[in-house]
């Protein structure tokens, strides 16, 4: 069989494992239907914006290469000004020995040179803060610019994944909460799931795919948001945050404008979890669709 024989092969599983979850949740043949149905399709639409996004990502890595290259060249560019900077201080010095008129003239020298230098520093910081690397450019302070030969070379920082890999399962998992709450809700997607990979069996993976959920939410994917709830609900049965995903799953089913399988999935959470807080939301929520 086939790689893509197998990719089809697993997404029919996971449409079958839905539509067998889904059964559970809903009181008649048609409603099973019309669930899975709209699982299937928001699967297609998903595939098709990975698609898209790989596309966008090439494109992003190659104008990384460039932007690397450019900024490489840059910092070139900045150690010889800098160089260039500390000889004409000196020469400036010993000008005012000798010639007012000479010392203006490389006062001036200077002057240009700083800034260009300046002008090289805001076009670093934009290319790191477009590659996301903020914090890593080493561009000197102002005013601090020494020889090449003087200058320190800069503290090499861990990247994030061997920075987690000495960090215990809740470090790991508050770490990236805290990311979530900070509204880098991308980054927290990519966090949480990389926690669940590394962490599949702990006491806290549930609540990873909860927040992958919550993050798509924030970031108004709601497809993609209806998918994380499933496999809250799919892969974590018996975890507390069941509920909860249901109730979620049920308000992005809304956000797309499917009210019916929002009102079913609503129904359920107050036929299967009476006196739950999620079964008074849901109760006030069915009374708002019409």
């Amino acid at each position: 069989m086939s790689a893509f024989d197998k990719n089809i092969a697993v997404k029919h599983c996971l449409i079958l494992f839905s539509l067998l979850f889904l059964s559970s949740c809903v009181t008649t043949k048609e409603d099973v239907l019309y669930l899975n149905n709209q699982i299937v399709a928001l699967n297609a639409k998903v595939n098709k914006m990975d698609e898209k996004i790989s596309g966008d990502l090439d494109a992003i890595h190659e104008n990384q290469a460039e932007s690397v290259v450019e900024t490489d060249k840059i910092k070139g560019e900045i150690q010889d000004i800098s160089g260039r900077v500390a000889d004409n201080r000196e020469l400036v010095r010993r000008a005012v020995e000798r010639d007012t008129t000479e010392q203006d003239a490389m006062k001036a020298t200077v002057h240009d040179l700083s800034r260009r230098i300046a002008e090289l520093e805001t076009r670093v910081k934009q290319i790191y803060e477009y590659l996301g690397l903020e914090g890593t450019t080493g561009v000197p302070e102002k005013g601090a610019l020494k020889p090449p030969l003087a200058a320190k070379e800069p503290a090499k920082q861990l990247p994030v994944a061997e920075k987690n890999d000495v960090l215990s399962d809740k470090a790991f998992y508050d770490k990236t909460l805290t990311t979530y709450k900070e509204g880098k809700y991308e980054e927290a997607v990519t966090g949480f799931k990389n926690f669940i990979k590394k962490y599949r069996k702990s006491d806290l993976a549930d609540n990873a795919q909860f927040w992958i959920g919550e993050s798509y939410m924030a970031l108004k994917q709601y497809e993609q948001a209806i998918l994380a709830y499933q496999g809250v609900i799919k892969r974590y049965p018996k975890g507390n945050k069941v509920p909860n995903a249901m109730l979620r799953q049920a308000l992005a089913f809304y956000e797309i404008k499917d009210k019916k399988s929002s009102r079913i999935l609503l129904k359920r959470i107050i036929k299967k979890y009476p006196g739950s807080n999620e079964a008074k939301i849901a109760k006030a929520k069915l009374k708002t669709i019409k």
